[in-house]
């Protein structure tokens, strides 16, 4: 996908997209709309911008195509990491802010994955400390 022009109909509402040049390089986003060669991007929980389609990573397409390519006579290959579970917890929401702002700023690779370490890690103690 880099440097090429992209076909604006291969873009989809929900597509997961990081800008890759203009003065939000970097951001990552959802496309909430498309009108004219530009998508209207939701970053964070409530800001908005319009990015010209030529400035993003669409990696939602990239994975459709992915899939695509797979036969699927052989099937999806089996991952060998454990399955996870499907959770509902409640967040403060300053917390949760707090996580998408070091996600982005790279501090942590995301907020899921920072989540689950730092919970393992502290169960780990808590139960090594209970002999």
């Amino acid at each position: 996908m880099g440097g090429q022009l992209q076909n604006p109909a291969d873009f989809q509402l929900g597509d997961k997209i990081r800008i890759r040049s203009g003065p939000h390089t970097g951001v990552r986003g959802t496309v909430r709309s498309q009108i004219d060669g530009q998508l209207e991007v939701q970053v964070g929980e409530n800001d908005i911008i319009n990015v010209p389609i030529n400035n993003v990573t669409n990696y939602s397409l990239a994975a459709r195509r992915a899939w695509k390519a797979m036969p699927k006579r052989s099937g999806r290959p089996q991952g060998n990491k454990p399955a996870k579970r499907m959770v509902s917890m409640r967040i403060d929401p300053d917390v949760w802010d707090m996580l998408q702002e070091a996600a982005q700023h790279g501090l942590i690779p995301n907020r899921e994955k920072a989540v689950n370490d730092w919970l393992r890690e502290r169960i780990t103690q808590l139960l090594s400390h209970e002999d």
